[in-house]
């Protein structure tokens, strides 16, 4: 959780105001969230029940710093206007928090199981969200107001050996088919180029439906038959049920070289 955080300073030690701060930055960071999604991110660094993460959102609600709409069984909280203020907020404040909804919550489900899975590894650097992907793309950008920027819907960030080198995993949850066109002129372009340019990185795709991943498998296809020489960016684009996910993702974080560093791998297996 805290690599996620890494933009924002939280004094840990500080118990008294550790959880609150914790709560909105998360919502800060991700948009919206759960109950059980923020109770099972907590828990990831210090230890903290449903009731207790419950008491703490119902009193920043009663103060006016978080909102919350139901979804389904649970109810989705996200930042008012004050509690955006309260923590110099950087990003822009979600106009209709309920937008889309349904994938921010996937998104969060996934991006637990990867800080699950990843632990305390050596050489992660960083998590970066969607939302800090989008606020670094647009500083400093003309004509920015009301653009649409491609990123990926999380990333994870890795030290190397080599100095000011970092290598980056991308995650895309997909739920939605975009329209082939879409990705053979414009998705899979940007992250083949990516993957030919940087060798050590990876595309990491996952999608509950099978017909999802069958198209996605047929653009992939599509898109190695158009190279002229043998390339070696369709080993690390991965195409994943939700079935695949944590088993495969478990056994790159353990065998993948670039980084665990050869003299290093034995002590992730």
């Amino acid at each position: 959780m805290k690599k996620l955080l890494f933009a924002q300073y939280i004094d840990y030690a500080n118990e008294k105001n550790r959880t609150t701060l914790i709560i909105l930055n998360l919502l800060h960071e991700l948009r919206v969230m759960t109950l059980s999604q923020m109770t099972e991110m907590i828990n990831l660094e210090f230890k903290m029940d449903k009731t207790a993460v419950a008491h703490q959102l119902s009193n920043l609600a009663k103060a006016g710093f978080v909102e919350k709409i139901r979804f389904g069984k649970e109810m989705c909280y996200y930042l008012t206007k004050l509690g955006h203020q309260s923590i110099g907020g950087i990003y822009s404040l979600p106009k209709m928090p309920e937008y889309n909804l349904n994938h921010y919550l996937q998104i969060n489900n996934y991006l637990i199981k990867t800080l699950r899975i990843l632990g305390q590894h050596r050489h992660l650097k960083k998590v970066v969200s969607e939302r800090r992907q989008v606020f670094e793309t647009k500083d400093f950008t003309a004509n920015s107001k009301g653009r649409k920027y491609f990123v990926a819907d999380y990333q994870v960030v890795f030290n190397t050996e080599r100095v000011a080198r970092e290598i980056v995993w991308n995650f895309e949850i997909e739920l939605t088919m975009k329209t082939k066109r879409r990705y053979i002129n414009g998705v899979f372009p940007k992250y083949i180029k990516e993957l030919k340019s940087k060798r050590d990185n990876r595309l990491i795709y996952v999608t509950p439906s099978e017909s999802i991943k069958e198209e996605l498998e047929l653009i992939k296809k599509y898109m190695i038959s158009q190279e002229k020489e043998t390339v070696d960016w369709p080993s690390r684009l991965h195409l994943l049920s939700a079935e695949e996910f944590e088993k495969t993702l478990e056994s790159l974080v353990k065998n993948d070289e670039g980084i665990n560093w050869p003299d290093e791998i034995e002590l992730f297996k």
